[in-house]
Protein backbone atom coordinates (compact mmCIF):
# COMPACT_ATOMS: atom_id res chain seq x y z
CA UNK A 1 0.00 0.00 0.00
CA UNK A 2 1.12 3.57 -0.81
CA UNK A 3 1.81 5.88 1.20
CA UNK A 4 -0.56 8.18 0.22
CA UNK A 5 -3.20 5.29 0.74
CA UNK A 6 -2.09 4.83 4.23
CA UNK A 7 -2.17 8.91 4.95
CA UNK A 8 -5.82 8.80 3.24
CA UNK A 9 -6.85 5.96 5.40
CA UNK A 10 -5.63 7.51 8.48
CA UNK A 11 -7.49 11.27 7.41
CA UNK A 12 -11.08 9.08 7.04
CA UNK A 13 -10.22 7.37 10.09
CA UNK A 14 -10.05 10.33 12.32
CA UNK A 15 -12.91 12.21 10.38
CA UNK A 16 -14.74 9.28 11.32
CA UNK A 17 -14.12 9.12 14.96
CA UNK A 18 -14.70 12.77 14.85
CA UNK A 19 -18.20 12.52 13.50
CA UNK A 20 -19.32 10.25 16.05
CA UNK A 21 -17.90 11.75 18.70
CA UNK A 22 -19.66 15.04 17.81
CA UNK A 23 -22.88 12.84 17.32
CA UNK A 24 -22.75 11.53 20.54
CA UNK A 25 -21.57 14.63 22.05
CA UNK A 26 -24.85 15.99 20.36
CA UNK A 27 -26.38 13.36 21.43
CA UNK A 28 -26.13 13.46 24.76
CA UNK A 29 -26.86 17.08 24.92
CA UNK A 30 -30.40 16.24 23.46
CA UNK A 31 -30.66 14.12 26.24
CA UNK A 32 -29.80 16.52 28.68
CA UNK A 33 -32.48 18.96 27.34
CA UNK A 34 -34.98 16.23 27.08
CA UNK A 35 -34.74 15.59 30.89
CA UNK A 36 -34.70 19.34 31.70
CA UNK A 37 -37.65 19.53 29.58
CA UNK A 38 -39.34 16.88 31.12
CA UNK A 39 -38.74 18.11 34.76
CA UNK A 40 -40.00 21.35 34.24
CA UNK A 41 -43.10 20.07 32.33
CA UNK A 42 -44.15 17.27 34.43
CA UNK A 43 -45.35 18.95 37.38
CA UNK A 44 -47.74 21.32 35.34
CA UNK A 45 -49.08 18.15 33.68
CA UNK A 46 -49.49 16.40 37.46
CA UNK A 47 -51.43 20.11 38.17
CA UNK A 48 -53.13 19.66 35.44
CA UNK A 49 -54.41 16.21 36.02
CA UNK A 50 -55.31 16.18 39.43
CA UNK A 51 -57.18 19.10 38.96
CA UNK A 52 -59.32 17.67 36.11
CA UNK A 53 -59.45 13.95 37.75
CA UNK A 54 -61.57 12.31 39.97
CA UNK A 55 -60.59 11.78 43.85
CA UNK A 56 -61.35 8.05 42.97
CA UNK A 57 -59.29 8.05 39.81
CA UNK A 58 -56.19 9.92 41.38
CA UNK A 59 -56.25 7.08 44.41
CA UNK A 60 -55.94 4.75 41.86
CA UNK A 61 -52.97 6.11 40.12
CA UNK A 62 -51.57 9.26 41.34
CA UNK A 63 -48.90 10.25 38.44
CA UNK A 64 -50.48 8.52 35.68
CA UNK A 65 -52.56 9.72 32.80
CA UNK A 66 -56.38 10.59 34.46
CA UNK A 67 -59.25 8.22 33.04
CA UNK A 68 -61.76 10.39 34.24
CA UNK A 69 -61.99 14.10 33.49
CA UNK A 70 -64.48 16.59 35.77
CA UNK A 71 -64.18 20.24 36.67
CA UNK A 72 -66.01 19.76 39.88
CA UNK A 73 -62.36 20.66 41.75
CA UNK A 74 -62.53 24.34 39.97
CA UNK A 75 -66.30 24.52 40.93
CA UNK A 76 -66.02 23.84 44.37
CA UNK A 77 -63.00 26.00 44.94
CA UNK A 78 -64.38 28.87 43.93
CA UNK A 79 -67.90 27.99 45.89
CA UNK A 80 -66.88 25.84 48.58
CA UNK A 81 -63.55 27.53 49.01
CA UNK A 82 -64.00 31.06 48.02
CA UNK A 83 -61.11 31.26 45.98
CA UNK A 84 -62.69 34.03 43.81
CA UNK A 85 -62.78 35.54 46.93
CA UNK A 86 -59.19 35.48 47.88
CA UNK A 87 -58.05 35.76 44.47
CA UNK A 88 -59.92 40.08 44.75
CA UNK A 89 -57.96 40.36 47.53
CA UNK A 90 -54.62 39.52 46.05
CA UNK A 91 -55.85 41.97 43.13
CA UNK A 92 -56.49 44.89 45.60
CA UNK A 93 -52.92 44.44 47.51
CA UNK A 94 -50.71 43.74 44.53
CA UNK A 95 -51.95 46.31 41.50
CA UNK A 96 -51.98 48.95 43.54
CA UNK A 97 -48.51 47.79 45.23
CA UNK A 98 -47.07 47.55 41.74
CA UNK A 99 -48.32 50.71 40.50
CA UNK A 100 -46.75 53.00 43.48
CA UNK A 101 -43.71 50.79 43.08
CA UNK A 102 -43.80 51.80 39.34
CA UNK A 103 -44.26 55.75 40.15
CA UNK A 104 -41.58 55.87 43.34
CA UNK A 105 -39.05 53.88 41.49
CA UNK A 106 -39.07 56.41 38.54
CA UNK A 107 -38.86 59.12 40.64
CA UNK A 108 -36.03 58.16 42.31
CA UNK A 109 -33.95 56.28 39.33
CA UNK A 110 -34.56 59.55 37.67
CA UNK A 111 -32.56 61.53 40.48
CA UNK A 112 -30.21 59.07 40.87
CA UNK A 113 -29.09 59.10 37.54
CA UNK A 114 -29.39 62.51 36.06
CA UNK A 115 -29.37 64.40 39.13
CA UNK A 116 -26.17 66.13 40.46
CA UNK A 117 -26.78 66.30 44.54
CA UNK A 118 -24.61 65.34 47.63
CA UNK A 119 -24.25 61.74 48.32
CA UNK A 120 -25.71 60.49 44.94
CA UNK A 121 -23.04 57.47 44.84
CA UNK A 122 -23.64 56.09 47.87
CA UNK A 123 -27.40 56.19 47.69
CA UNK A 124 -26.84 54.11 44.79
CA UNK A 125 -24.68 51.82 46.83
CA UNK A 126 -27.06 51.90 49.64
CA UNK A 127 -29.75 50.59 47.09
CA UNK A 128 -27.83 47.97 46.23
CA UNK A 129 -27.05 46.99 49.40
CA UNK A 130 -30.80 46.91 50.66
CA UNK A 131 -31.15 44.34 47.94
CA UNK A 132 -29.19 42.30 49.20
CA UNK A 133 -31.45 41.81 52.96
CA UNK A 134 -33.78 39.15 52.93
CA UNK A 135 -36.77 40.07 53.45
CA UNK A 136 -37.69 37.13 56.47
CA UNK A 137 -35.19 39.09 58.23
CA UNK A 138 -36.92 42.27 58.89
CA UNK A 139 -39.87 40.84 59.22
CA UNK A 140 -40.25 41.54 62.92
CA UNK A 141 -40.05 45.21 62.64
CA UNK A 142 -41.97 45.68 60.11
CA UNK A 143 -44.30 43.49 61.94
CA UNK A 144 -43.76 46.02 64.89
CA UNK A 145 -44.15 49.15 62.77
CA UNK A 146 -47.36 47.88 61.45
CA UNK A 147 -48.89 46.87 64.60
CA UNK A 148 -48.21 50.90 65.89
CA UNK A 149 -49.62 52.47 62.91
CA UNK A 150 -52.44 50.39 62.93
CA UNK A 151 -52.42 49.28 59.56
CA UNK A 152 -52.33 45.37 60.91
CA UNK A 153 -55.21 43.37 58.94
CA UNK A 154 -55.30 46.68 56.55
CA UNK A 155 -54.75 46.01 53.04
CA UNK A 156 -53.28 49.71 53.34
CA UNK A 157 -50.57 48.20 55.45
CA UNK A 158 -49.32 45.16 53.27
CA UNK A 159 -49.01 47.65 49.95
CA UNK A 160 -46.83 50.04 51.68
CA UNK A 161 -44.72 47.07 52.82
CA UNK A 162 -44.55 45.66 49.58
CA UNK A 163 -43.51 49.00 48.12
CA UNK A 164 -40.82 49.43 50.15
CA UNK A 165 -39.45 45.94 50.36
CA UNK A 166 -39.22 45.90 46.47
CA UNK A 167 -38.24 49.19 45.84
CA UNK A 168 -34.46 48.76 45.75
CA UNK A 169 -34.72 46.32 43.17
CA UNK A 170 -37.25 48.71 41.08
CA UNK A 171 -35.02 51.34 41.11
CA UNK A 172 -32.11 49.52 40.37
CA UNK A 173 -33.57 48.11 37.43
CA UNK A 174 -34.80 51.42 35.76
CA UNK A 175 -31.30 53.32 37.14
CA UNK A 176 -29.93 50.86 34.20
CA UNK A 177 -32.06 51.62 31.72
CA UNK A 178 -32.71 55.67 32.30
CA UNK A 179 -28.28 55.33 32.00
CA UNK A 180 -28.98 54.77 28.04
CA UNK A 181 -31.25 58.07 28.03
CA UNK A 182 -29.18 60.36 25.75
CA UNK A 183 -27.95 63.46 27.71
CA UNK A 184 -28.46 65.67 25.03
CA UNK A 185 -32.57 64.98 24.94
CA UNK A 186 -32.57 66.11 28.83
CA UNK A 187 -31.09 69.24 27.76
CA UNK A 188 -33.00 70.08 25.07
CA UNK A 189 -36.47 69.56 26.74
CA UNK A 190 -34.85 71.86 29.54
CA UNK A 191 -33.98 74.54 26.82
CA UNK A 192 -37.82 73.98 25.62
CA UNK A 193 -39.14 75.00 28.97
CA UNK A 194 -40.01 71.66 30.26
CA UNK A 195 -39.55 70.54 34.04
CA UNK A 196 -38.21 67.44 35.74
CA UNK A 197 -41.40 66.12 36.06
CA UNK A 198 -42.35 67.06 32.76
CA UNK A 199 -39.13 65.64 31.05
CA UNK A 200 -39.21 62.60 32.92
CA UNK A 201 -42.87 61.74 31.71
CA UNK A 202 -42.96 63.03 28.13
CA UNK A 203 -39.26 62.33 27.44
CA UNK A 204 -37.42 59.85 29.54
CA UNK A 205 -40.22 57.21 30.42
CA UNK A 206 -41.07 56.79 26.95
CA UNK A 207 -37.46 55.61 25.92
CA UNK A 208 -37.33 52.81 28.95
CA UNK A 209 -40.68 51.71 28.31
CA UNK A 210 -39.54 48.53 27.45
CA UNK A 211 -38.05 48.41 31.09
CA UNK A 212 -40.76 49.91 33.05
CA UNK A 213 -42.76 47.15 31.61
CA UNK A 214 -40.38 44.32 32.70
CA UNK A 215 -40.30 46.03 36.28
CA UNK A 216 -44.71 46.26 36.13
CA UNK A 217 -44.86 42.23 35.11
CA UNK A 218 -41.91 41.33 37.30
CA UNK A 219 -43.46 43.12 40.09
CA UNK A 220 -46.65 41.48 39.73
CA UNK A 221 -45.32 38.16 39.53
CA UNK A 222 -43.45 38.52 42.93
CA UNK A 223 -45.88 39.73 44.91
CA UNK A 224 -48.68 37.68 43.33
CA UNK A 225 -46.98 34.18 44.46
CA UNK A 226 -45.55 36.18 48.09
CA UNK A 227 -47.04 34.28 51.08
CA UNK A 228 -44.65 35.08 53.90
CA UNK A 229 -45.55 38.88 54.93
CA UNK A 230 -49.40 38.23 53.19
CA UNK A 231 -49.46 35.70 56.12
CA UNK A 232 -48.28 37.99 59.05
CA UNK A 233 -50.12 41.22 58.19
CA UNK A 234 -53.64 40.06 57.07
CA UNK A 235 -54.44 37.45 59.99
CA UNK A 236 -58.27 37.88 59.27
CA UNK A 237 -59.89 35.32 56.99
CA UNK A 238 -61.99 38.28 55.03
CA UNK A 239 -58.57 39.55 54.23
CA UNK A 240 -56.88 36.54 53.26
CA UNK A 241 -54.52 36.33 50.12
CA UNK A 242 -54.43 34.18 47.30
CA UNK A 243 -51.29 32.33 48.52
CA UNK A 244 -52.33 32.12 52.09
CA UNK A 245 -56.42 30.63 50.90
CA UNK A 246 -54.30 28.06 49.03
CA UNK A 247 -52.08 27.28 51.82
CA UNK A 248 -55.12 26.63 54.44
CA UNK A 249 -56.74 23.96 51.76
CA UNK A 250 -53.23 22.09 52.80
CA UNK A 251 -54.97 22.23 56.44
CA UNK A 252 -58.28 21.89 56.02
CA UNK A 253 -58.24 19.24 52.85
CA UNK A 254 -55.10 16.91 53.79
CA UNK A 255 -56.40 14.81 51.65
CA UNK A 256 -58.36 16.07 48.87
CA UNK A 257 -55.39 17.17 46.57
CA UNK A 258 -57.79 17.83 43.50
CA UNK A 259 -59.05 20.76 44.84
CA UNK A 260 -55.40 21.56 45.87
CA UNK A 261 -54.92 21.52 42.72
CA UNK A 262 -57.48 23.20 41.21
CA UNK A 263 -56.84 26.40 43.79
CA UNK A 264 -52.86 26.51 42.52
CA UNK A 265 -54.09 25.83 38.86
CA UNK A 266 -56.79 29.02 39.29
CA UNK A 267 -54.06 30.54 40.92
CA UNK A 268 -52.05 30.63 38.01
CA UNK A 269 -54.22 32.47 35.63
CA UNK A 270 -53.66 36.25 36.47
CA UNK A 271 -49.82 35.70 35.72
CA UNK A 272 -50.18 33.67 32.59
CA UNK A 273 -52.16 36.63 31.37
CA UNK A 274 -49.87 38.87 32.18
CA UNK A 275 -47.33 37.35 30.55
CA UNK A 276 -49.02 36.48 27.48
CA UNK A 277 -49.50 39.86 27.31
CA UNK A 278 -46.11 41.58 27.79
CA UNK A 279 -44.18 38.68 26.50
CA UNK A 280 -42.26 40.80 23.48
CA UNK A 281 -42.26 43.75 25.89
CA UNK A 282 -40.31 41.93 28.60
CA UNK A 283 -38.28 39.90 26.63
CA UNK A 284 -36.88 43.03 25.22
CA UNK A 285 -36.79 44.79 28.29
CA UNK A 286 -34.53 41.66 29.87
CA UNK A 287 -32.73 41.33 26.51
CA UNK A 288 -31.91 45.49 26.81
CA UNK A 289 -30.68 44.65 30.40
CA UNK A 290 -28.48 42.26 29.47
CA UNK A 291 -26.58 44.36 26.93
CA UNK A 292 -25.91 47.80 29.32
Amino acid sequence: MSTDAMRLGEAWGHSTIRTVLSRVKSGAVWICLAAVAVSALYPIFFLFATALRTKADYEASPGGFPEVLTTEHLSDAFSGVHFGHYALNSLLVVVPAVLLIAVLSSLAAYALIHFNFPLRKGALVLVVLLMAVPPAVILIPIFKTILDAGLLNDRLGLILVYAALNLPFSIYLLASFMKSVPTELLNAARIDGAGALRTLWSVVLPLVRPGLLTLLTLNFLFLWNEFLYSLVLLQTEGNRTIMVGIAQLQGRFAKDYGLISAGLLLSMIPPLLIFIFFQRDLARGLTAGAVK
